[in-house]
């Protein structure tokens, strides 16, 4: 067994790496690293051939660093062609489940297999009308996906010897770090910049995945539509939001999608009437849309409370803060939001999960200020940030990097660090 291990997250606005050691208490953090990809929707100055050639820079900048050079590393991958289903058939002999598997992968897999790398993880037993049945999760990956993300780490420098899928590695990451007991349901949401991975954890054995065609890009296209600004300047106005209110921008000084908050509501229970559609299409679950439960006009604190007797200005600047978060928030993921809700719907319904307990954040964009509340109001759910470096061995590392840097980098690197668990 290895004792120090790399994983390379290629998402699509950065690249982030993480290699761990075990020791004798958990895992140690050896080094981390992290380079922006530099896309033409933000950088129109670049040429088409730079844009291209963009992965692959940001993956050599970070392959400078020793720990990560030529170092056998896992890799993930994620979006269309990775296609999460569950499955489900009578008990049977363990020596016909692989069969067992790959028949029931043609009939719900969107593509050829033939063109497919294929796995398939099996949960516990369970009984379904007094008679024993297997459940588990077959993954099929497109080779052409697989090739493509192989070659480019190959030609940075790296040595890709494990593949994986962005949200298993994001539930490796938490089931290593944090532990689940036995009737806990946790939904972990990483909100990259064009995809959303969700990862439903029941338990410490069985995983529900999905990929949602969504994420931070729509804050930045949000903020360009309500500011009336191009989209380079509306993405700076993204990541300084953090530390400076939208309104009060002037456009100085670049800040990485870094900020705070937490929420703590009832849990998602109200699943009434709710019917799923179309099971069969590329996307995972494709299920009716719900109202979020946000209107235009609600804000998540009532300026009208805000009285002049009662309140400082600063809390009407406050209100007004979160006001216009608040409504970025709701322009911008309201569809990631919906979907997220008719998942969870999904997976209750059919008596899969009873209920989801807790939410955990992750991904750059989760930094977003009032995201979590955002979150939490609308889901119904507890929503906290996540940090997969909180429950791992910094103190080797820390002094290498400006104080709070782990600390403010670590939500955005769940997936590579499910990926270096793999590993190890």
């Amino acid at each position: 067994m290895a004792t120090l291990a790399v994983g390379i997250d290629v998402g699509t606005s950065s690249v982030k790496a993480v290699a761990l050691k075990r020791t004798g208490s958990g895992y140690a953090l050896k080094s981390v690293g992290q380079a922006d990809i530099r896309r033409s929707e933000f950088h129109p100055e670049e040429s088409p051939q730079a844009i291209a050639e963009a992965p692959l820079r940001a993956l050599e900048r970070v392959s400078q660093d020793s720990a990560f050079s030529r170092k056998p590393c896992a890799f993930a991958v994620s979006g269309p062609r990775v296609a999460p289903r569950l499955f489900k058939f009578p008990s049977i002999p363990r020596g016909e489940v692989e069969q067992a598997i790959r028949f029931e992968a043609e009939q719900i897999i969107p593509f050829d297999l033939a063109q497919a790398a294929l796995d398939y993880v099996l949960f516990d037993e369970a009984m379904e009308e007094g008679k024993p049945v297997m459940e588990g999760l077959v993954v099929a990956v497109h080779k052409e996906e697989v090739d493509k993300r192989y070659v480019l780490l190959k030609s940075a420098g790296f040595d890709p010897v494990v593949l994986d899928i962005d949200t298993l590695a994001l539930a490796n990451a938490y089931s290593e770090t944090e532990g689940l007991n036995e009737r806990e349901t946790v939904a972990l949401i990483n909100i990259g910049a064009r995809f959303t991975n969700l990862s439903i954890m029941h338990g410490p054995r069985r995983t529900f995945v999905r990929d949602i065609a969504t994420g931070g890009d729509m804050l930045s296209r949000a903020i360009s539509e309500i500011y009336g600004l191009d989209l380079p300047q509306a993405e700076k106005r993204k990541r300084e939001a953090v530390y400076t209110p939208l309104d009060d921008l002037e456009g100085g000084g670049f800040a990485d999608e870094f900020g705070g908050g937490g929420g703590q509501t009832e849990g998602f229970g109200d699943t009434e009437g709710f019917e799923p559609i179309d099971e069969g299409n590329e996307e995972y679950v494709l299920l009716d849309s719900d109202q979020t439960g946000f209107e235009a006009g609600d804000t998540m604190t009532d300026a009208d409370n805000f009285e002049a007797s009662g309140q400082t200005q600063s809390g009407m600047d406050a209100a007004q803060r979160i006001s216009a978060n608040r409504a970025v928030l709701a322009d911008a993921l309201g569809d990631l939001i919906s979907e997220i809700q008719d998942t969870f719907k999904y997976y209750i319904n059919r008596r899969i999960i009873p209920r989801v307990d807790k939410v955990k954040l992750c991904g750059g964009t989760a930094k977003f200020p009032d995201i979590q509340e955002f979150f939490a109001g609308q889901l119904g759910v507890p929503t906290e940030l996540w940090n997969p470096f909180a429950r791992i061995d910094v103190g080797g590392v820390a002094g290498k990097y400006p104080p709070n840097f782990l600390d403010e980098l670590g939500p955005m690197m769940a997936i590579a660090t499910g990926l270096a668990m793999r590993q190890l």
